[in-house]
């Protein structure tokens, strides 16, 4: 089973810990609002006055369950994915300065607007998970994908998401919408200043508090080195042998191993120089079930009139001399055929 990323899960359980008590007080009340999580909403008038802890803070809150459900699918999702692109400590920074970021805008534009529109406070984990899906898209080599069963340019994905999430409750549009923009802003290269080198995510690695994170257990920690986590990909995608069943798969055996299987006394011939054979076979009924077979030596192309046959473990010529025909030991006759035409008998046993 594979394991969550270490600073999602963390995330979740942060927005457990914060949420939780105000939900549970929230639930015995019958739905009054409760104080304490609006402490830690975002909100222009109390950043004004020096609560600028809500500039994260609103991150972790949720003032229904459904939001909270909501919220932890798209924390799992969209949040694991880019800490697995990433790495941990990239991923712990980039979750803190979007928030900052967007939080800044999200307070400028509400400022601006508030004598036109009425807007809700910003709460919840979905712009960060906004800024993170644009940054991640502006920086992919991919231009298409299909979503919902329907082809669509990658660039109006996020914005299609945008749209979407006006289902969830307690959604701020204008907080998504300062998610996006600074998501495009970074993962375009204009704020170059949120991104530092590899060589320093490694050191990082090693420091408080990313060095406890790692001893956690059941957890996954994404190291900051690209060559790390590629290694670690590699090593998910080649499992040890024998982890996984298989299947032997059975090829028919060449064809003269098959009729040595069929017919044990047939000795096979060994690998030797072709044999210029007509495509002619005879075979004839005999005591002895002999196999005649009809070579035609001269050919207009020069070759050679001499007929060889395999032996046991010798080449037996055709003629030798003025000599008679030869015999082979153990299963070959080879004789001189009349009119340039030469005959091999092999005699089964």
């Amino acid at each position: 089973m594979e394991k969550f990323p270490v600073a999602t899960c963390l995330t979740i359980l942060l927005s457990l810990l914060v949420s939780g008590p105000g939900l549970l007080q929230r639930s015995r009340s019958n739905g009054l609002p409760d104080d304490s999580l609006s402490a830690f909403l975002l909100r222009p008038a109390a950043v004004r006055e020096g609560q600028v802890y809500r500039l994260v803070t609103y991150i972790f809150v949720y003032e229904d369950v459904i939001s909270l459900v909501c919220s932890a699918v798209i924390i799992w999702y969209f949040a694991g994915s880019f800490e697995k692109m990433v790495g941990t400590v990239k991923h712990s920074f980039l979750t803190l300065a979007f928030a900052v970021s967007l939080a800044l805008l999200y307070l400028v534009l509400r400022t601006m607007a508030s004598g036109l529109l009425r807007m809700t406070d910003a709460e919840g984990f979905t712009p960060v998970a906004f800024a993170m899906l644009a940054a991640s898209i502006a920086r992919s080599r991919m231009r298409r994908t299909v979503l919902f069963g329907v082809t669509f340019h990658m660039t109006f994905v996020p914005w299609l998401l945008l749209c979407m999430a006006w289902i969830i409750p307690s959604s701020s549009f204008l907080a998504n919408l300062c998610g996006l923009l600074i998501g495009n802003i970074y993962g375009y290269g204009y704020c170059f200043a949120l991104d530092f080198s590899e060589s320093t995510a490694s050191c990082l690695d090693q420091k408080f508090p990313f060095r406890l994170l790692k001893r956690i257990p059941g957890v996954k920690y994404v190291p900051g080195s690209l060559v790390e986590r590629r290694a670690f990909q590699y090593r998910k995608l080649n499992p040890v042998p024998g982890s996984y069943p298989t299947q032997n798969y059975h090829s028919p055996p060449p064809p003269l191993l098959a009729m040595h299987m069929q017919h044990p006394n047939v000795q096979i011939p060994a690998p030797g120089p072709p044999c210029f054979q007509s495509p002619t076979l005879h075979h004839t009924a005999g005591a002895m079930g002999e196999l005649c077979i009809q070579n035609h030596s001269h050919s207009s192309a020069g070759l050679p009139s001499a007929s060889h046959l395999v032996g046991a473990n010798s080449w037996v010529p055709e003629k030798t001399g003025d000599l008679g025909p030869h015999q082979a030991p153990g299963f070959l006759t080879v004789g001189a055929a009349p009119k340039s035409e030469d005959v091999c008998q092999v005699h089964v046993d």
